[in-house]
């Protein structure tokens, strides 16, 4: 008989067990992965519970509960039961907020499984694949380092996104801010040390798109070492299809592979048909999905 109790120290040990065996199947389909030898620290602190079965703990879920939201995140569920994992969600959701998402393996299919059964779908993913020099792509233009002149454009570059992504079929919601307040948000791109790489691509006179990575922090079950993050790539409407996005993304593993990184990590909306198409066509291996649910 399945049995659900709260979360507690108790559990603490056996949950790290069961997300300790998730990882070893998930690095063994994904060998860029980090490798991580502590997985007790790795469990969060939130609302959280436990399934057992004749004692023995059989799936653990843990999400943080913000004003808006509950986020079960990279360390916030296991199962070696995955079936449970409906039950304990139920046990749960009852007092969160109305918007829910997880974090999975985008390999393990019996632990997403669990999660499209209590009406979860597929929202975003994250990826990796190995740095290698790429070749330079002629698009009639030249990448060149940015600088603090170019923020009108690159701020702009941003805000295309953030409206790219409240069209369909995203229909994200979010609310694009104005000209003034994305340029504020990116005043100090120069100065931050842990956006080492930012290159704009120049075409006729004019700024047509940017490539910017990011040192991504490490230490969770997401990011290697030696690992540079690929953290924003856009281009105007008027110049896709010239191999501007091709030659920003050579120009950046070009870089990245001079400078010894062993990997490259990003991220996309699935909703998002430009993304969704582009990065997989680069080589990039979805790791996570985030899957998510609107409750009426």
């Amino acid at each position: 008989m399945l049995e659900i109790h709260p979360f507690s120290d108790d559990f603490h040990d056996d949950a790290a067990a069961l997300l300790a065996d998730r990882h070893r199947r998930h690095r063994a389909a994904e060998p860029l992965l980090p490798d991580v030898e502590d997985f007790a620290s790795q469990i969060p602190v939130g609302d959280g519970a436990v399934a057992t079965r004749g004692g023995s703990v059989v799936a653990y879920l843990v999400a943080a509960i913000g004003s808006e939201r509950a986020e079960i995140g990279l360390a916030g569920c296991a199962a070696s039961e995955p079936e449970a994992l409906r039950d304990l969600y139920a046990h749960l959701a009852a007092d969160w907020p109305a918007h829910h998402q997880v974090l999975v393996p985008a390999s393990d299919a019996a632990l997403i499984d669990p999660w499209f059964r209590v009406s979860f779908g597929c929202q975003f993913m994250t990826a990796v694949r190995e740095v290698t020099p790429l070749d330079a792509v002629d698009f009639g233009g030249a990448i060149r380092r940015s600088t603090a002149d170019d923020l009108p454009a690159v701020a702009s570059f941003d805000r295309l996104l953030w409206t790219h992504q409240t069209a369909p079929p995203s229909f994200s919601g979010l609310d694009v801010g104005s000209v003034e307040e994305f340029e504020e948000e990116w005043r100090d791109l120069w100065v931050e040390e842990e956006f080492p790489f930012h290159r704009v691509a120049q075409l006729d006179g004019q700024i047509v798109g940017h490539v910017l990575l990011y040192d991504r922090p490490r230490g969770d079950l997401r990011v290697p070492e030696q690992n540079i993050d690929l953290a924003h790539v856009a281009t105007l409407q008027d110049v896709r299809g010239r191999g501007v996005g091709l030659a920003l993304t050579a120009a950046a593993f070009t870089w990245a592979h001079e400078q010894g990184y062993r990997s490259m990590t990003t991220d996309w909306r699935s909703n998002n048909l430009l993304s969704s198409r582009f990065w997989p066509a680069r080589g990039f291996r979805p790791t996570f999905l985030r899957l998510y649910r609107s409750v009426p």
